[in-house]
């Protein structure tokens, strides 16, 4: 099972690298890259890492996220995902700049990775209800406080009670996991070549 901490495989060159995407995925990648030994600047669009959720909290298992489950509400099927990526970037000591737009970064950097190229057009709306008021739909998350996040592809059907938050995204389900997201994270900075 992949674990985050890839350990230190520093050697060779080390190299500025600029990470556009402060997700799952750019978030996973500048934690491989950084454990290489590289400077890692992530920056992103959106004020506040994590906000506003875009992408589900499911979790099948693939990734290892022990060492958050305190901080993200995680089980065996879901998580907060916004949570996760703050976890993720307060234990990243690497350079973060928001609410700016990539094409203005002006720096030296000998590597730019854009993290958000994998995102599609699917358009997937969700929400998030009581344990026992979901309705069936493609994507059901359980986290540990009790509540369930659910995404489909069609309108977000009236659960009894009304939803406690509701969200939109665009997305292939096959990134819908957090697990997909940060193997494709890994994957992205493994194929990086200087």
């Amino acid at each position: 099972m992949p674990r985050l901490c890839i350990g230190n495989q520093a050697g060779g060159v080390n190299l500025r690298i600029l990470v556009i995407g402060a997700d799952l995925v750019g978030l996973s990648c500048a934690q491989v890259l950084h454990d290489q030994g590289h400077e890692v600047t992530m920056i992103d669009s959106r004020a506040e890492i994590g906000h506003p959720q875009e992408l589900p909290g499911f979790h099948t298992g693939e990734v290892d996220l022990s060492q958050y489950a305190p901080q993200i509400q995680l089980t065996e099927t879901g998580c907060r995902r916004p949570w996760l990526e703050k976890s993720m970037a307060q234990k990243l000591p690497i350079n973060y700049i928001l609410r700016t737009d990539p094409a203005t970064v002006v720096g030296e950097f000998d590597l730019k990775i854009d993290s958000e190229t994998y995102h599609s057009n699917t358009q997937w709306f969700g929400g998030v209800t009581l344990q026992g008021r979901e309705p069936q739909t493609e994507i059901i998350a359980h986290r540990a406080d009790g509540t369930v996040e659910c995404w489909t592809k069609g309108p977000l059907p009236e659960v009894e009670g009304g939803w406690l938050e509701r969200f939109d995204g665009t997305f292939d389900q096959e990134f819908a996991s957090v697990d997909a997201s940060i193997l494709c994270g890994i994957q992205l900075a493994s194929e990086q070549k200087a």
